[in-house]
This record gives structure tokens, C-alpha cells and sequence, in this order.
């Protein structure tokens, strides 16, 4: 008798975000993974035991699978948000267009720690400060990314690239309260490689 395929956690999430890619979160159901996974409904509840619990675990899989990067400069995280947003408008709309209950934790930068520090050492930001400017760039990242995902608002690459830097320009300009821009270029040039 030959061996029966097993179907991986990793499978199973994958499978999921397949799903979830072709039809929206509406399609995923047990019996639509399972159709996806050549399998019966049995693996998914072997491994998760319920399709909630399925669902959520996959908001940290598409996260890590899908948003990490191993980014180079404060403006590649915003790039990588904001392609997810364009190319992947299905998943995107999952993991930030879906209601949560008030005490769902929000999804975690795994960056974070990392950018604050080299915000607060490249333009000499204090951990507080560091972390509003971090958050509204997030919060501007969030809105342009719900435009582009629910295709209210496309935008061409060199779009993206002007969006990203006029908003970190206009949060450094308030954050180092500069007065003129001959001192926000000099921030700005300070600041450089680190915003790519």
C-alpha cells in the first residue's frame, strides 16, 4: 500500500494564503483547504485542531513569509508594505482590513527594534521620539497601502519612492523642528544611506 502524503503545518498555511490569494478570506473554509491540499479535512484539524485556531496562526506566517526583508534602509520597509499591498491585494486586505476584537494584539514589526535604534543614533532622536516618528510613518504606510490594496489608488514606482520620502521629510522636519530647508537638507543628507 503506498504512503499517504503528509501535509506540513507550513503546507496547511500555505494553503491557506492560496486560498485566500484566489478568493478572498470569505473562501477559506476546511473543506476549500482541504480541496487546495489534495486532502480530507483531517490534517487541518490534526494540526490546529480548529479552523479559528488556523486562522489565528496564519496572520503571523503571512507576516513572516511575506513582510519580512532583509531590508537595507528605512524606506525598503515601506517599499515592501506598500508592493505587498499591490500585489498581494487579497492577503493584504486578510491581515489589515479584517475586524479583530479590541484585545487582538496588533501584528509586530520585527524590525522594530532595530530601525528605532537607528533612528535615534542617525538623527539624534530621543527612544520616545524615535518611536512617534516610527509610528506615524507606519500609520502613513497603512493608509497608502489600503488605497492601493482596495484599488481606490495605484501607484507607479516613482510614485511610491516620492510618497515615502515627502512624508519622512515632513516627520524630520517636525521631529528635529527644522526651521528652513537648507537645515532639513542637511538632515536629510545626514540621514541618507539610512533612508535609501
Amino acid at each position: 500500500m503506498p504512503l499517504k502524503k503528509r501535509i506540513k503545518r507550513e503546507d496547511i498555511l500555505e494553503g491557506a494564503a492560496q486560498v485566500i490569494r484566489e478568493g478572498g478570506a470569505e473562501a477559506l473554509t476546511a473543506r476549500s483547504l482541504a480541496a487546495r491540499l489534495g486532502c480530507s479535512t483531517q490534517p487541518l484539524y490534526s494540526e490546529f485542531g480548529s479552523l479559528e485556531a488556523l486562522l489565528e496562526a496564519l496572520p503571523g506566517y503571512l507576516h513572516e513569509k511575506y513582510l519580512s526583508a532583509d531590508c537595507t534602509s528605512y524606506k525598503d520597509f515601506g517599499r515592501v508594505f506598500l508592493r505587498f499591498a499591490a500585489r498581494e491585494k487579497e492577503l493584504f486586505c486578510f491581515l489589515y482590513l479584517r475586524h479583530r476584537s479590541e484585545d487582538a494584539l496588533p501584528l509586530e514589526d520585527p524590525n522594530r527594534e532595530r530601525t528605532l535604534k537607528l533612528l535615534t543614533r542617525c538623527l539624534e532622536l530621543s527612544p520616545e521620539e524615535a518611536a512617534g516618528l516610527h509610528r506615524r510613518m507606519q500609520f502613513y504606510c497603512y493608509g497608502l497601502g489600503v488605497m492601493i490594496a482596495t484599488g481606490y489608488r495605484a501607484l507607479t514606482d516613482e510614485e511610491l519612492e516620492r510618497e515615502l520620502t515627502d512624508m519622512f521629510s515632513m516627520l524630520v522636519r517636525h521631529y528635529k523642528n527644522v526651521p528652513d530647508e537648507t537645515s532639513l537638507a542637511a538632515w536629510l543628507e545626514r540621514a541618507r544611506h539610512y533612508i535609501g
